[in-house]
Parts: C-alpha cells; sequence; structure tokens
C-alpha cells in the first residue's frame, strides 16, 4: 500500500498494557484474562481518589426514624415475660430502624418447651421476637397490618 498501515499488533493505551503486564506477572490462570483485566481496571479507577471525591459531597446523613411506642424490659433470663412484651420490643426496634420499618412483620412464640423426665421450671414464659415466621407454627403474629 501506501506506507500508512501499521504492521504487527495494534498498539495499547498505557494503562492497559500496564494491565497486561501485571497480569502475566501473577501467573493467576483460574480466572480469565478478560476478568483479571476488568478488576484491575476498576481498582486502578477506583484507588484512594475515588474516596476523597465521596467525602467531598456535602451528603445530609438520614437519621432514622423515632421508634414508636416503650421497649419493654427483658425478664431475668433475657426473654420478655409476655407475647404482649416481645410483641412491644418487636415494634419499638422495627419501626426505629431504616433497615426493619418497612419489612418487618412481627411474630412472637413461647420459646419454652416441656422436656419429658425432666422437672417442670418455675418460668414458662420464654417470649421472643422475630421479624417473621420462618422459625415455624409457633410463631404467632403479633399485629394486623392496620395496627
Amino acid at each position: 500500500g501506501d506506507g500508512a498501515e501499521e504492521h504487527g499488533p495494534p498498539r495499547r493505551p498505557k494503562l492497559l498494557g500496564a494491565i497486561a503486564r501485571a497480569t502475566r506477572a501473577t501467573k493467576v490462570t483460574a480466572v480469565p484474562t478478560m476478568a483479571r483485566l476488568a478488576a484491575i481496571a476498576i481498582a486502578a479507577l477506583l484507588g484512594p481518589g475515588s474516596a476523597a471525591v465521596l467525602r467531598a459531597r456535602s451528603v445530609e446523613p438520614h437519621p432514622p426514624p423515632e421508634p414508636v411506642g416503650e421497649m419493654p424490659k427483658p425478664g431475668t433470663d433475657g426473654a420478655f415475660d409476655t407475647k404482649q412484651d416481645a410483641c412491644a420490643a418487636c415494634k419499638f426496634k422495627a419501626t426505629g430502624s431504616c433497615a426493619m420499618y418497612l419489612t418487618c412483620r412481627c411474630y412472637a412464640t413461647n420459646a419454652y418447651f416441656g422436656n419429658v423426665g425432666l422437672p417442670e421450671p418455675s418460668d414458662r414464659d420464654n417470649w421472643r421476637w422475630a421479624c417473621g415466621d420462618e422459625g415455624g407454627d409457633k410463631y404467632e403474629l403479633c399485629f394486623k397490618a392496620s395496627e
């Protein structure tokens, strides 16, 4: 041709060349080359400078919502003495949490189960709460959706 064509492999930008050299130097073969290149490029782009950029933005902290009701005191064994107390504790914790206030449906269960062959304990009320009934059918819904 006219001499304008380059011969040999295409030239890479300096960053990609450095990434390729670093990748070859690590001798990691379990991860495909493109994935290694992408991970190194992202790490290079998100270096220490990005943290300063995030701090420089004036982001207002968003406080959690105010909890509803009062937090009941648990019994001496750490469990609540009544289902109502366990449900009130769930409501207090769930409504005061950014992560839980829209997703938690309060359930409570009595964690006391009698044991055959053992003397009966004096404390048979060991109420615990949870944000779902995944623990089984012994968990009872605390509040209807409108409460």
